[in-house]
């Protein structure tokens, strides 16, 4: 009988080690499928740049991923409370976002898009004319922290004047309904919604937004990754790679 109670006892301790190691290897992914094309859903799946460029990581470590959905402060709000080891969905990268989580080093740039429709043909020549515009875009954006420190000391535009929406998707159909002058997009997501929706760009800023994967204050794995996007990826393929989804 002892005999057999030691064997289960090895059995369990054999089972207990597989189980920890195979939870070492499934890194959880928060993510806001609306964000294309770093991230969105397609077919039932989630699709994009971001994920591709993190599936590359784990296939040269040899985890899964394991994914949840959330609205874009949701997602957020996963990384600063520790329930996800990473998200990304076209991430910028703020000095307040950084305050309470981690970046990797950024693996692309971006630019902020005005946009509006085509029947309206708003053009923007001068930021002083904004004003008089209604601007929308998702809650958590960086945009708010562009308009609070950038816009609105100057007189350009006040932050209690944004429309927010829970996704990219809202947003758009609202500019569509009439109800909106302005939606303001991440450049990425612009090109996409420019193939399908008639919609151009009011105004474009640049030279100053770049996109990195988010991490818990203190994350081991926010290093490894930076290992790997820093000697491991080659910069050639990470081009390839940025201008296949932007194609």
């Amino acid at each position: 009988m002892r005999g057999i109670t030691a064997l289960l006892g090895i059995v369990l301790l054999f089972l207990a080690g597989c189980s920890s190691k195979d939870a070492d290897n499934v890194i959880r992914v928060a993510v806001t499928p609306a964000s294309p094309p770093n991230l969105y859903e397609e077919n039932g799946r989630t699709v994009g740049l971001d994920l591709e460029l993190f599936e590359g990581y784990c296939k040269a470590r040899g985890c899964t991923l394991q994914i949840t959905a959330y609205d874009w402060q949701g997602m957020l709000g996963a990384v600063v409370s520790k329930q996800v080891d990473v998200a990304f969905s076209g991430i910028s990268i703020t000095d307040a976002r950084k305050e309470v989580m981690d970046f990797s080093q950024p693996y692309m740039e971006n630019t902020w898009n005005l946009v509006s429709l085509n029947s309206r043909n708003i053009e923007l020549d001068d930021l002083s004319e904004l004003k008089q515009y209604s601007i929308g875009y998702p809650r958590g954006m960086a945009y708010s922290d562009f308009i609070r420190n950038d816009l609105q000391p100057k007189g350009i535009y006040n932050l209690d004047q944004v429309k927010l929406y829970p996704s990219y998707n809202e947003v758009l159909a609202d500019l569509q309904n009439g109800n909106l002058d302005l939606a303001f997009l991440d450049g990425t997501v612009a090109s996409v919604y420019r193939k399908t929706l008639p919609v151009r760009d009011s105004y474009v800023f640049t030279g100053f937004d770049r996109f990195g994967f988010a991490f818990p204050k203190g994350s081991k794995l926010r290093e490894d990754v930076d290992e790997y996007l820093s000697n491991e990826l080659k910069p050639e393929d990470r081009q390839a790679l940025i201008d296949k989804w932007l194609d």
